[in-house]
């Protein structure tokens, strides 16, 4: 008969037997999976009202106190609602987030210039390339040219 050092159940000293006994870890105990303190990028309290409107006006609490002219807590009791927001920083919220409209209807404007812009033809050959052309790919669109492939 071997001998193997175990834990018996509901008790918390070892004894040394096999029969009716259980392994040293706990049933009871919790999963590794689900860890007890929260994750490091889990947010500690709940989003407030102004979160958004700060995320998106400066990004930052440090961001939104150095063009406020406040220190970074005082940005944060504003994000997270625990302060009320004075009506002159109101007002220069509504103005930041409005040039952020603007600058982004630009950036949308420019993206649909470049993308309507035609494809830039291939560079020319050199060297002992030169007498040789290449054939600009084209994919069929009709069912002539995708007959004339053999589909």
């Amino acid at each position: 008969m071997e001998w193997a050092l175990w834990r018996c159940v509901g008790s918390k000293t070892t004894t040394r037997a096999t029969r009716t006994l259980q392994p040293h870890w706990d049933r009871s105990m919790p999963s590794s999976f689900d860890s007890v303190t929260p994750s490091f990028f889990q947010r500690r309290l709940p989003e407030g009202k102004c979160d958004l409107i700060f995320k998106v006006a400066f990004g930052s609490n440090s961001a939104g106190a150095r063009d406020l002219a406040v220190s970074r807590m005082t940005v944060w009791r504003w994000r997270n609602g625990q302060a009320t927001i004075p009506k002159s920083v109101l007002d220069k919220l509504g103005d930041r987030l409005q040039t952020k409209v603007e600058e982004a209807h630009a950036a949308q404007n420019k993206l649909r210039d470049i993308l309507a812009l035609p494809p830039k033809p291939p560079r020319p050959l050199s060297g002992c390339c030169a007498g040789r052309h290449r054939k600009i790919k084209k994919l069929p669109v009709t069912k002539e040219e995708w007959a004339a492939l053999g589909y």
